[in-house]
């Protein structure tokens, strides 16, 4: 088995793991996927050059909020989005680069986590994550959202 066959089974047997619940919907039959075969699209509407980070639905449908979705997000080296929160809870396996996730506000940059390590996170926790610079290829990871996929920047609420 090739070294990216064996990270993608080891990230989505991983995800499975801890999301359990997000696949038991709706499936008749098993379903393959390959995020080279995968069909990408901006995150981001005003993203016209698809140089930002991209994402490939896997399961659900991105638009359905509160259903669970499945899809691979890729980012350039040296990508962060800025501290943000999602809705609902989320668990993220990097198929490819170096990625960190930390809680904001705070400058540590959390545990670098390489192909098949990653992390699940508390909705409405404000955090902010990075794709390491030293990701020659940039990043990739699967990630599994139970009650939609959704995106809130946030910012530091000021002090009285």
């Amino acid at each position: 088995m090739t070294k990216m066959k064996t990270q993608l089974v080891l990230g989505a047997a991983t995800v499975a793991a801890f999301a359990g619940g997000v696949f038991a919907g709706p499936l008749k039959d098993v379903t393959f996927h390959n995020p080279k075969d995968a069909k990408w699209s901006p995150l981001d509407p005003k993203d016209t050059e698809g140089k930002g980070p991209q994402m490939a639905v896997v399961y659900g449908d991105v638009k359905a909020k509160g259903k669970p979705i499945a899809f691979y997000l890729k980012m350039p080296a040296g990508f962060k989005p800025g501290p943000h929160t999602h809705t609902s809870d989320y668990c993220a396996v990097v198929v490819q680069g170096t990625m960190h996730d930390w809680k904001a506000p705070g400058t540590d940059e959390g545990p670098a986590q390489g192909p098949g390590s990653g992390w699940c996170q508390p909705g409405g926790q404000p955090h902010d994550n990075e794709c390491e610079a030293s990701s020659k290829d940039g990043c990739m990871a699967f990630i599994t959202v139970a009650g939609g996929f959704d995106f809130k920047p946030w910012t530091e609420p000021k002090k009285k």
